[in-house]
């Protein structure tokens, strides 16, 4: 983990790919994890949001650190601190024109601290130089983002969902899962990250509440066009405990058997209990690139809820600009109001980096209860609303005027009963006209319709239902596009608008690598969009199609650009560092996600006079290891920007030096005694080291441990040529070139000479007998014992060692019993006997 401390200033940042098509249209497409806020106490007289807007846009301008996130998040911490959750991430200065430069660096999750009423610290993972994410991801084509997090005793748990990318386009991921992330306070310093057994169909974390003896945890789930909200609960406060989901009619163990209680939710929204009333405040998604943050309300945290109430209209969407995300924040909320956050963002990534005010969380508090008007006051419903269908995808409105003598206004609300939405939602702006038109339907899908009347003092009740099936033909296919490359791999494709269209996919086909079939980039809105990564000097052909609520148009007439790439710039503040092992640690200034990093070197010492072949980083940071002690080696890194490599940085240089290691190794014993032959185990905190073992031979009086010629690599080690029926001691240490540590404490062995079985003894006559046994092992010979037993003779040894396993005792006496024994010998020492056998001479 990494705590930057705000400062005013410039540092360089790192490039980054865009999110913003993750918010592109409220489609299972659309994977976006954001979460809300639990029900704490709230900060004394609270903040308002104007100032929170501006204390985000102070901070992304001056801290040189974090620039700009989307999610939004915030729990208070025991010692008083406000730490702001946030999922896609830009660290790194903003450039003096306001924008964020393509090198700024990009994470998939980090953190601001808040202390007072002021941002002090950006958290995230790795090193300022190489930033990570603060939650990391568990695979490298996997990520999280940040859900809801609450403090649990002395740890801050947070709940994030978990994704696997499935391709390049920045659409092309699927949820996994959801996991607990926890960090041990103060310190906020990660203790784990643990995958919770919820299933793949909700995101959960929207946000959590605590509510009597339970917290609830909110979760959204995409189907199609829909999102839907869900709540499960956990007793007490603890999120690891056994979680209950809400069924629709009460709560069971089962992630699968979870209900649908609400549509139209963000994949952030927030729920704050307010006196006897639950309050669920969300962006609006029952529409596509709605503008409208609205708020729900229920008796109890499953509804069923009443609503919408229309909270806020975010005036960014009147530039082309999306809003998502909505939450709470219950910890800064003055009396009497809801605070609430959204994020904001723009299709064009090239709008993005052009704006770095643009991708930073907006503010506004909102009263609550929200006023309302004595129904006596407002105009009375209209009547005969009628909805026909027309052709082109849209819905002809007709109704009758309300008999009045105020100056009426109409809205139309619409709900789409085959996608499952549970409340109608404004459409379009009141108009003092008795019809209307209802646009961008889904073919064959069955849609509902009321009409209100707004007076002077507020909208009255909704006209009875009118019903239709849209019907709507494929768009035509779009006309004017147009392709100009940039200079950094990028081509901005531009096209003319159509009505009834809010989406257009951009396909692009690789001409130069012979590509037969377009690839699909991304979805977009508006009438642009700008494809990254490309590679240099390639000519690619771009297509758009129109999406429809009737399906896809066919494919545009395709145009062509040819990509260029600026070479990147050499990469600046290279540093070398010394490492006890003797190892040399790089590290330099990020050039941005996608650019990898040659490193050359050279033994100075040597006498080498030319950088050797390069390692390959695809990170900011190098480790040289396996160099030679008291050299001095010179370094420089290039960077690669696909095929492109720019110039070389100035060389560093620095010396290897080695110091002795200090661990000690323990739990040294003797895993197998054999012929001639020990064989050691031992623990070491580097067990992949080398390793130095000593012996000395205890029978033969030896004092002084002897280094064994070779080093051991590794925690294991079998010692040979011993002498077998001697006792000795081992000791081992680890080891490096600047020398061997301390030992650990020594065991003690005795190799053996193995002891041959299966001796039988078989009388020849003629004075002779014949012996047999089975072999003992390889490499041995042995020695055969003798003796007369009818004589009272001694043992007497043969001579002679016998290479196989059979002897002929020749010269006996007849009529005497004799008995026989085998020993095995190596040459230099002879083992244990055999038990005896006897046999009579005839």
């Amino acid at each position: 983990m990494n705590v930057s401390t705000a400062t005013t200033g410039s540092a360089p940042g790192t490039r980054t790919h865009a999110r913003w098509l993750l918010v592109l249209y409220a489609t299972a497409l659309v994977l976006t994890l954001t979460a809300g806020v639990p029900g704490r106490a709230r900060a004394e007289g609270g903040m308002s949001a104007d100032r929170l807007t501006a204390l985000f846009e102070r901070y992304g301008d001056t801290s040189g650190r974090w620039n700009g996130a989307d999610r939004t998040a915030s729990v208070r911490l025991p010692d008083g601190r406000l730490l702001w959750l946030f999922s896609d991430t830009f660290l790194g200065p903003v450039g003096p024109d306001g924008s964020r430069p393509r090198t700024a660096s990009f994470i998939n999750n980090s953190a601001v601290v808040q202390q007072g009423d002021e941002l002090r610290e950006t958290v995230h993972g790795g090193t300022a130089e190489d930033p990570a994410s603060l939650v990391p991801p568990p695979a490298a084509d996997q990520f999280h983002w940040i859900g809801d997090a609450q403090v649990v005793g002395e740890t801050l748990q947070v709940l994030a969902n978990r994704y696997r990318r499935t391709g390049d386009g920045p659409l092309d991921h699927v949820l996994l899962g959801t996991a607990l992330a926890t960090f041990a306070l103060p310190g906020l310093t990660p203790t784990g990250v643990r995958p919770l057994p919820l299933g793949e169909r909700v995101s959960w974390g929207s946000t959590l509440l605590r509510d009597g003896g339970h917290t609830l945890i909110y979760g959204t789930e995409a189907s199609g066009e829909t999102k839907f909200a869900h709540v499960a609960r956990v007793a007490g406060t603890d999120l690891n405990g056994p979680w209950e989901f809400w069924t629709g009619t009460g709560w069971a163990p089962a992630a699968d058997r979870s209900a649908r209680v609400l549509s139209g939710v963000g994949t952030s929204y927030g729920v704050q209990r307010v006196d006897d009333r639950y309050v669920l405040v969300t962006h609006e998604n029952n529409l596509v690139f709605s503008a409208d943050v609205v708020a729900y309300s229920a008796a109890g945290p499953t509804g069923p809820f009443d609503g919408p109430e229309y909270l806020h209209r975010a005036p960014e969407t009147e530039a082309g600009h999306l809003v998502y995300d909505a939450d709470l924040h219950p910890d800064l909320a003055r009396p009497g109001k809801l605070l609430v956050s959204y994020n904001v963002n723009n299709v064009d990534d090239a709008v993005t980096y052009a704006d770095a005010g643009l991708y930073r969380p907006r503010f506004v508090e909102v009263d609550w209860p929200r006023p309302r008007p004595d129904r006596a006051d407002v105009p009375p419903a209209p009547a005969t609303l009628t909805a026909e269908a027309r052709g082109a995808g849209n819905a002809e409105l007709r109704w009758r005027p309300v008999p009045t003598d105020d100056e009426l206004r109409y809205l139309v609300h619409r709900r789409n009963v085959t996608a499952g939405q549970t409340h109608f939602v404004r459409i379009g702006e009141p108009t003092a006209e008795l019809r209307s038109s209802a646009d961008f339907l889904v073919n064959g899908d069955q849609y509902e319709f009321r009409v209100t009347a707004v007076g002077r003092r507020g909208e009255g009740p909704p006209s009875p239902v009118a019903r239709m099936t849209a019907t709507v033909p494929p768009p035509p296919p779009p006309g004017g596009v147009r392709a100009a490359a940039g200079d950094s791999g990028d081509v901005a494709v531009h096209w003319e608008p159509m009505p009834f269209v809010q989406l257009f996919r951009l396909y692009r086909r690789d001409v130069t690598a012979g590509e037969r079939e377009p690839a699909l980039v991304g979805t977009f809105t508006g009438t642009s969009a700008t494809v990254s990564s490309l590679w240099h000097a390639r000519t690619y052909e771009f297509t758009v199609v129109a999406v429809g609520g009737g399906g896809d148009s066919q494919p545009s007439a395709p145009v062509r650009a040819t990509a260029s790439i600026r070479p990147p710039a050499a990469p600046d503040r290279l540093t070398v560092r010394a490492e006890p092992d003797g190892s040399l640690r790089l590290g330099w200034a990020s050039l941005g996600p996608g650019v990898s990093y040659r490193v050359h070197r050279r033994d100075v010492t040597a006498g080498q006079t030319r950088l050797g072949p390069p390692a390959l980083e695809a990170r900011p940071s190098h480790l040289a290891r396996h160099l030679e002690h008291g050299h001095e080696y010179e370094f420089s890194v290039s960077a690669v920007d696909r095929d492109r490599e720019g110039p070389p940085s100035p060389p560093v240089r620095a010396r290897a030096r080695f110091t002795a290691p200090r661990v000690v190794p323990t739990g040294l014993r003797v895993t197998r005694v054999g012929t001639g032959e020990v064989e050691l185990a031992w623990r070491s905190d580097d067990p992949g080291g080398w390793h130095r073992v000593y012996r000395r031979d205890v029978t033969a009086g030896e004092r002084e441990f002897t280094e064994e010629e070779v080093p051991v690599q590794g925690t294991a080690a079998t010692i040979r040529r011993l002498r077998n029926g001697h006792e000795y001691e081992f000791t081992v240490a680890a080891a490096n070139q600047a020398g061997a540590g301390e030992r650990s404490r020594p065991v003690r062995a005795v190799p053996r000479l193995p002891t041959p079985a299966g001796l039988t003894a078989t009388a020849l006559g003629n004075g002779e007998a014949r012996l047999t046994w089975r072999p003992a092992g390889p490499g041995l010979a042995y020695r055969v014992q003798v003796r007369d037993v009818t004589a009272g003779g001694a043992w007497r040894t043969d001579p002679v060692p016998v290479g196989g396993t059979g002897f002929t005792a020749v010269l006996l006496t007849r009529g005497h019993r004799y008995e026989f024994r085998v020993a095995a010998t190596d040459g230099v020492d002879t083992g244990t006997p055999s038990a005896p056998v006897a046999v009579l001479v005839g």
